[in-house]
């Protein structure tokens, strides 16, 4: 009597955290979840600023865009232009969220939609940090170790009229320009075909490959480190007694007034900026050196540069569309900026172009030390 093997049971499931329902694990967002993700997050938040927005503008109120005290040749958006944004911006967040809400559902979006999405984003980008955006949030960051020591020390000299409605409506605008740059390239990677996690796909990607980016990548961080470097230069020369690109005079009277210590603090963080700027093409910026403790010799995580490091290339661009308006307005401002007094807004007038320097030495740090993406096996 013979017996017939047991049935074989087939391939093992893959190891790993099992990712049913009842699995009990934290499931790890991942970076293809997250673009998934974005086009209905978008719409959502899109459809939702619309109706807060709408409903502020009908019961007669104005959506806070600008300090109604500065005058209109120093802040536009207290003139006719601000008078069609509150308008145009819920409009076009209802146009934004249709089109979000149209990539969700075409999982598989074409080419046409795809570019729409993303010219979208480009418009949308462009307007907020152009045209709404200031330097306050800037400053804020800036003089984030100051309003540190004062929160522990003196909470009655904190800033109480600091604009905080205008400050949170930008940083609301700010979300969304996050949101469309993800459901942006969602669109643009799920219409060509490329991987939805890592962007790669077959053929390669010409400058966005790693090889490309140690060679583009050296010169424009180099770049993007000189624009603080620059500033914060002037300052510690005022804060010295040296009337570094200002005539004596003004030197003067602004010592008698306090002016130039108030600059150190911001001349601080743009030193700061210009060594962490330099770390994305240095070894200490991929590995932590010895003398750290704890963390000595271990890798950075890529996104602790990455983050603030694109935070910062975002906030930079509309402080530096603002002075450029300020400046080259022929408004008086008690600020002098002739061929004399040339630092006192030639560096600042560059930080238009040190967003976009340092947005890009962020992207060539990040595709120089991405790894190969689990999900499509490409390698970096």
């Amino acid at each position: 009597m013979t017996t017939s093997p047991a049935p074989s049971p087939g391939p093992l499931p893959p190891s790993g955290p099992p990712t049913h329902a009842g699995s009990g694990r934290p499931r790890r967002l991942s970076a293809r979840a997250m673009l998934s993700a974005a086009p209905l997050a978008t719409a959502v938040a899109a459809f939702t600023y619309a109706a807060a927005a709408f409903a502020v503008v009908l019961s007669g109120q104005k959506l806070p865009l600008a300090d109604p005290a500065v005058p209109v040749e120093l802040a536009p958006l207290n003139g006719p232009l601000g008078e069609v944004l509150r308008y145009l911006l819920p409009a076009a967040a209802v146009l934004g969220g249709g089109l979000a809400l149209a990539v969700h559902v075409r999982r598989r979006p074409g080419r046409l939609l795809a570019g729409a999405a993303a010219g979208y984003a480009v418009l949308y980008s462009a307007v907020v940090l152009l045209l709404i955006v200031d330097t306050r949030l800037l400053t804020m960051l800036g003089y984030v170790p100051f309003l540190l020591v004062l929160a522990f020390t003196d909470t009655a000299a904190l800033p109480e009229n600091y604009g905080w409605p205008i400050v949170g409506h930008q940083l609301v605008l700010l979300a969304g320009v996050a949101l469309w740059g993800m459901t942006a390239a969602a669109g643009l990677r799920a219409s060509s075909g490329a991987c939805l996690r890592c962007g790669r796909r077959d053929g390669g990607l010409g400058w966005l490959t790693a090889g490309a980016a140690r060679r583009w990548g050296t010169p424009v961080t180099l770049a993007a480190a000189a624009v603080p470097a620059a500033y914060g230069a002037t300052r510690f020369a005022w804060a010295a007694g040296i009337p570094l690109g200002i005539s004596p005079e003004f030197l003067a009277m602004m010592q008698e007034t306090g002016m130039v210590y108030a600059g150190l603090g911001l001349a601080s963080m743009a030193l700061l900026g210009t060594l962490l700027t330099l770390g994305l093409i240095q070894r200490w910026g991929s590995v932590f050196p010895r003398w750290i403790p704890w963390l000595g010799g271990r890798r950075v995580p890529i996104l602790l540069a990455v983050i603030p490091a694109g935070l910062v290339s975002v906030v930079v661009v509309p402080a530096g569309a603002t002075y450029l308006r300020i400046f080259t307005s022929g408004i008086s401002t008690g600020i002098p900026f002739d061929a004399v007094n040339w630092a006192t807004g030639a560096p600042t007038l560059l930080w238009v172009v040190w967003g976009p320097l340092l947005a890009a030495a962020t992207l060539a740090y990040y595709l120089k030390r991405r790894t190969g993406c689990p999900r499509c096996g490409r390698e970096g």
